[in-house]
């Protein structure tokens, strides 16, 4: 798959250069393919097992098949059957679909007035009408009307039943679908044997748990702003000066062929700001990861514009370098963004490690759940393909809802009771007979599921390269980076709740270096250090832990987080500068404890940060050591440290024991 994804890529440069070739000449279609195999992104989805470089090859496909057509009209039927059988690799092609049918017929007379509405309704009228209604059926309507509107005139119905015959047999491809789901493959994803689901496969009516629903948390086109300025950023890294030559071709075509640059314009417009628009997609790291590779359907449009841009500077009176300038920009641009060596993944053994790591873990015959893509398909294929622990049952948290998954199981092992995971019930039916039940630190085991984390000793985990997630090539290594932090960090917890203090102490260490950037191991350091008694070490733990903090909620107002989890980090963070406030009391800095007291409660009101200031106010200010007990009661009644200091201070009200007596 991934040597499949490599030589998909492969041709969809050497397609993009034939095609700029036979159109603008050798020169230019170089500088528009070196562009292409040199784009960060680009060449990241070329090495993996994905399917975004078919993508890309199939938009350079039917863009150009589209303006074949325009040339000769013969072979509009075969630009039909292209789309339908290119729309089998990604739905979301059909974003160009408006525009390319625009440019395949943009040859045939049109009445007066003609383009100015098609490009009105094509710009404006249906892209707001598909983000005021979140339905797809304006985006379908703009299609069926550009196509018929088109397609009128004398032979239009002939045409028009030709079109849709070809564009039909195309979309057969899908009919793989319900023929391989009879066969009972090991994941028959969503059974399309059915009819109802293979119209919901088709049409993705049952996709969207997770990530797709992020955006409904946000008003319409409330994130467009953020997504416009990650794309800006994605198409300076990629294109960077070049993107001048796109411009310069986009503004030749809109005066040497206007209808045609109205087709191409709309192509591009989809598949870039309406797309993103509709998205609306949060700018955090993960919802980045997601969106990046989107980009290369409007980037393989504006690829012909560099191309024309570049002919144009090839044509110009003027020094014969000038092509030859940007041929070298082309490859030298790149270079200079550092992009092989920061997308080099020749060494990168994080999903392997981690699949290994974790299934050493397992005891015979266990059933070990993870959730998240990387870590299940990273699972999936030791077991399965490779072999490595065939006992194991991995299984799927997210798809454990869904009732083609649970059937799935119970077809090829029966013994395996698969229940929803989101309750406690599902995780005690894995373990009917005595089966061990295990979770990846990615899972998100309810309250009260019956199950241990699959964390193997730190003596056979296997972890090469760099294990830090500030060394990371992409988000997705990060985060099995930060798996690992989570685990050392529960191993932490763990000992610590045991007593074995030093023991918690190093696992937390661990956790810190493997994700410098997560705050929980430093404040838990410094838990673990005042237990101890080190307070100095404690100090500069909790310290480092308030400043990580810091910089977490900062981010997480860059990200546009949700208010719960924006009130999870500050509610953490609350407890690491109240933590910190104990310790510099101990070391007698009185100014610096009730310091960091009051940085807790301007985060989050806590009993104990009231608490300790009423400590300091004991022996000087008897009304505000009354008035923050009185606090820290109404925020914990449970609280019985305050309880008796505040008895002792209304029954002794001249002068009175210090509460740290009875802490």
């Amino acid at each position: 798959m991934n040597v499949l994804s490599a030589a998909a890529g492969a041709a969809a440069c050497a397609l993009l250069f034939a095609v700029a070739r036979r159109r603008f000449g050798a020169l230019p279609g170089a500088v528009a393919a070196a562009a292409l195999a040199l784009n960060p992104v680009f060449w990241a989805v070329s090495q993996v097992s994905e399917m975004y470089s078919l993508w890309v090859l199939s938009a350079v496909a039917v863009i150009a098949a589209a303006e074949r057509a325009a040339e000769e009209p013969r072979l509009w039927p075969f630009f039909c059957f292209l789309c339908g059988v290119l729309l089998g690799n990604r739905l979301d092609l059909i974003l160009l679909a408006p525009g390319l049918l625009w440019l395949a017929l943009s040859r045939r007379p049109a009445a007066r007035g003609e383009d100015a509405w098609w490009l009105a309704a094509a710009a404006l009228g249906a892209p707001a009408a598909a983000a005021l209604s979140g339905s797809n059926w304006p985006a379908a309507a703009l299609i069926l009307f550009t196509f018929f509107l088109r397609s009128r005139g004398e032979g239009g119905a002939r045409r028009a039943g030709v079109a849709l015959a070809a564009g039909l047999a195309g979309l057969s491809v899908y009919l793989y679908l319900p023929v391989r789901s009879a066969t009972g493959p090991w994941l028959d994803w969503n059974r399309p044997a059915e009819l109802s689901n293979f119209l919901d496969s088709i049409l993705r009516t049952r996709y969207g748990g997770t990530l797709d629903l992020v955006s409904r948390g946000y008003a319409t086109g409330e994130l467009f702003a953020d997504n416009l300025r990650l794309w800006g950023a994605h198409l300076w890294d990629a294109l960077g000066p070049l993107a001048a030559l796109a411009v310069l071709g986009a503004a030749a075509e809109f005066r040497s062929d206007r209808r045609a640059f109205y087709g191409r314009f709309a192509a591009w417009w989809w598949a870039g700001p309406v797309f993103l628009f509709i998205a609306n997609m949060p700018p955090n790291a993960h919802a980045a990861a997601i969106v990046e590779p989107h980009y290369l359907l409007s980037d393989a449009v504006l690829l012909f514009w560099l191309a024309g841009g570049a002919a144009l500077l090839k044509n110009a009176e003027g020094p014969a370098w000038k092509p030859a300038a940007a041929l070298a920009c082309a490859f030298l641009w790149p270079l200079a963004r550092n992009v092989p060596d920061r997308l080099q993944r020749r060494g990168d053994f994080a999903a392997r490690d981690f699949a290994r790591n974790a299934l050493r873990a397992v005891p015979p015959g266990a059933a070990l759940v993870a959730r998240k893509d990387v870590q299940l398909y990273a699972l999936w294929h030791e077991t399965e393909a490779a072999g490595f622990r065939p006992d194991v049952r991995v299984v799927a948290q997210g798809l454990a809802g869904s009732p083609w998954y649970r059937a799935g199981w119970r077809r090829r092992d029966p013994d395996l009771l698969v229940a929803r995971l989101a309750e406690p019930a599902g995780w005690t039916a894995l373990g009917a007979g005595g089966r061990p039940v295990l979770a990846t630190h990615d899972a998100e085991p309810p309250a009260g599921a019956a199950f241990r984390f699959a964390s193997p000793s730190p003596d056979f985990l296997v972890r090469r390269g760099p294990r830090r997630t500030d060394a990371a090539a992409d988000f997705f290594h990060r985060d099995l980076i930060e798996g690992e932090a989570a685990a050392f960090h529960r191993a932490a917890d763990a000992a610590a709740r045991a007593g074995r203090l030093a023991e918690a102490r190093d696992a937390a260490r661990a956790a810190a270096a493997a994700s410098p950037d997560f705050p929980e191991p430093a404040a838990f350091l410094g838990y673990v250090e005042a237990a101890s008694g080190r307070n100095g070490e404690s100090d500069a733990a909790y310290a480092a832990a308030e400043r990580l903090f810091a910089a977490k909620l900062e981010l997480a107002a860059r990200w546009r987080s949700a208010p719960a989890l924006v009130e999870a980090v500050r509610s953490q963070a609350a407890e690491a500068s109240a933590g910190r406030g104990v310790v510099l009391e101990r070391l007698g800095d009185r100014a610096g404890a009730e310091a960091a007291y009051r940085r807790s409660l301007a985060l989050r009101p806590l009993a104990q940060a009231h608490y300790g200031l009423a400590v300091l106010a004991w022996g000087t200010d008897r009304a505000a050591a009354a008035a923050d007990l009185e606090a820290a009661l109404r925020l914990d009644p449970g609280h019985e440290a305050a309880r008796r200091a505040l008895e002792s201070l209304r029954r002794q009200p001249s002068s009175g024991s210090s509460p740290r007596r009875i802490r």
